[in-house]
């Protein structure tokens, strides 16, 4: 669906110093993940995201210094969807429902549709990938990160946890497997999210004494 609303072109002539039209923010960053969607990040152009915001090519340079910096700065609009913190329940059942959401919720949403292309070009572009590691792979790394660390705290993991390798090994098996999904493939057939949280924990789980 394209951004209905167009910004006012006052904008444009505002007097250096005065405050940002949140309008035009949101309809660039909404155009962004619109194009984003559709024609991916190659084939997106500031001119397109200027022209279906309703704002002048100017009003975006004002506020992204690339086109780059502009991608990742509406990637990162994602985040405001992330959980705040660990949700009640066991560590099994959190990290499950979370996987869980990612798989759902994934393969249909618009940030299922970027992502995958927004892998392939990153490889590509070295900068670009060290600010979307940062500002949009990290708050997502965060969400595992409090659920495991809460679980250790809990003594439903062992104490010495590797934080970030538990992370790592959950959050990239399920990138792997959506991504693989997304092809029309199945990476593991008959597998669902408990089994790879499963999988993935069962080297941490308490040692049980006789």
């Amino acid at each position: 669906m394209s951004v209905s609303a167009t910004v006012s072109r006052d904008e444009e002539t505002r007097r250096p110093g005065r405050p940002r039209d949140e309008r035009a923010d949101r309809a660039i960053i909404s155009a962004t993940l619109e194009l984003l969607s559709e024609v991916g990040p190659t084939g997106l152009s500031v001119e397109e995201v200027a022209t279906r915001a309703g704002v002048g090519k100017a009003t975006i340079y004002r506020r992204f210094a690339t086109k780059d910096d502009l991608i990742v700065e509406a990637l990162a609009s994602f985040n405001e969807a992330l959980p705040t913190g660990p949700p009640e329940g066991s560590t099994r059942e959190v990290l499950v429902s979370t996987v869980e959401g990612w798989w759902e919720r994934h393969p249909e949403s618009q940030e299922g549709r970027i992502f995958p292309r927004i892998f392939a070009y990153a490889k590509a572009n070295p900068r670009m990938f060290c600010s979307f590691y940062d500002q949009v792979i990290e708050p997502r790394r965060d969400v595992f990160r409090a659920i495991i660390t809460r679980g250790v705290t809990r003594a439903e993991l062992r104490p010495d946890t590797d934080v970030e390798l538990l992370t790592t090994l959950i959050i990239s098996s399920t990138l792997y497997t959506l991504q693989v999904r997304a092809s029309g493939r199945d990476a593991a057939p008959g597998s669902g999210p408990a089994h790879f949280v499963d999988a993935a924990i069962a080297g941490f789980l308490p040692r049980i004494t006789s």
